[in-house]
């Protein structure tokens, strides 16, 4: 079954708590994650705790109805959650997996054991055997409810006016210096996106969008349900290597946000809030050669750099956290910048599959389980099947990364409309990605 929107029937207060507990439930399963990959299991465990009691938590909150201050979920309270959010057959199966995650437990888990007036304290480790496969079993558990609460969550914030926001070049504070710089993304500045998006109307007329410019900081927040980044190649950044900016934008992904990047390949360059200039991010050093040179009468090694060395993929933020790869320049193809060639909507943005002419420029070269595509080139001058846009799914949340270029009014426009078509339909599909 579709869940039914029932976040506008509350109060603002109610609306705001709601998000809430979505959002700690998001970045506790992303806690969970993480504490599983650097085998600290019982800290696994802990967030799996954490998670799970929100999960129940924000849906009854969404349900209108109340819980007590309690951290387990009985029968009754699983009842109080609307069978327009679960059927029946599903608050069943929420509670089986949250049964297995009982206070005594979760307690032993987090201090292990103390008796006060004696001398007897047991570790969390000497009171559980727990390994990798054990907790990765019980992750496995929670993130059903995990996936469940996201497609319960998009139907929620997609319900319009939906809120979206444009990044205005800040990371946090008005004395920095915003960044206007916009590689392949020139047409339209933050301001202007947000105007545009203004403009956009419902099928009934109606405004679709609630569009306001964000600084990088609000992101954390939960308001937005999807956010542009009108930067192209580029995004703010506090100094000039991965710092707190990126992190923010990937912690927004990961707890259910959509970020659709603007043109051609994103976060390849950061823009330096606090000097003002643009910097290549990658995790690379082109080292061509050692020489050697004399420092007080000792001969020390030194490194040669070579800027015109190729820059392997592993190097930039594309391959590294979302595991994907566009198409570079193919000069011996005469595939040089962006180039013009027939694309064609896929069936997620509506079943008329738009066909029409475009600007590629840095397509998605390859999709995996974690790739879906949105816009596709069937014959293409790179000789195989090429995706200009794509959605990459990034923990609850998605990275649309737009392989063309945005210079000109037409890509624009196809982008707006892309956007459009995404909220208005390419979302319920979106929520099915497991």
């Amino acid at each position: 079954m579709n869940p039914k929107s029932l976040l506008k029937n509350l109060r603002k207060d109610q609306q705001e708590y709601y998000t809430f507990l979505v959002r700690e439930c998001f970045s506790g399963f992303r806690n969970a994650e993480h504490n599983l990959k650097v085998y600290n299991y019982f800290s696994c465990y802990a967030w799996l705790f954490h998670s799970s009691e929100f999960f129940w938590k924000s849906l009854t909150i969404l349900s209108n109805r109340y819980f007590d201050p309690k951290h387990e979920a009985s029968e009754e309270d699983m009842a109080k959650i609307s069978t327009d959010l679960l059927s029946n057959d599903e608050r069943l199966k929420a509670y089986n997996i949250l049964s297995t995650f009982p206070k005594i437990k979760r307690d032993l888990v987090r201090y292990g054991y103390y008796e006060y007036g004696t001398n007897i304290t047991i570790s969390p480790e000497a009171a559980f055997n727990i390994d990798q496969k054990n907790t990765e079993l019980d992750l496995i558990k929670v993130s059903w409810l995990i996936n469940k609460l996201r497609e319960i969550h998009y139907y929620q914030i997609f319900d319009p006016p939906i809120k979206i926001g444009i990044l205005s070049g800040y990371v946090q504070a008005r004395n920095e210096k915003p960044c206007s710089y916009y590689p392949h993304s020139n047409y339209r500045k933050s301001v202007q996106w947000m105007l545009d998006l203004k403009e956009v109307r419902n099928n009934d007329g109606s405004n679709l969008f609630q569009a306001s410019l964000t600084s990088i900081s609000n992101l954390s927040n939960g308001t937005f349900s999807i956010v542009i980044n009108p930067f192209g190649e580029a995004y703010p950044e506090l100094g000039s290597a991965e710092g707190v900016g990126l992190k923010t934008i990937l912690s927004y992904m990961q707890d259910g946000g959509i970020l659709v990047n603007s043109g051609g390949q994103p976060f390849v360059y950061n823009w330096n809030v606090n000097t003002g200039s643009h910097n290549l991010v990658i995790n690379f050093i082109p080292i061509s050669s050692r020489v050697e040179g004399d420092y007080d009468d000792e001969v020390m090694p030194v490194l040669s750099r070579n800027e015109s060395l190729p820059i392997p993929p592993e190097a930039l933020v594309l391959k590294r956290y979302f595991d994907a790869e566009t198409e570079w320049d193919h000069p011996e193809k005469e595939i040089v910048g962006p180039i013009e060639v027939e694309i064609e909507f896929d069936e997620i943005l509506g079943s008329d599959k738009l066909k029409t002419r475009a600007k590629v420029y840095r397509p998605i070269r390859q999709l995996s389980s974690n790739i879906r595509p949105l816009v596709h080139c069937n014959k293409s001058l790179w000789g195989v099947k090429v995706y200009p846009v794509v959605a990459i799914r990034f923990g609850r949340g998605f990275l649309v990364s737009t392989g063309m270029n945005l210079d000109e009014k037409r890509e624009y426009e196809l982008l707006l409309d892309i956007v459009k078509r995404l909220s208005l339909v390419g979302y319920e599909v979106l929520t099915r990605s497991d």
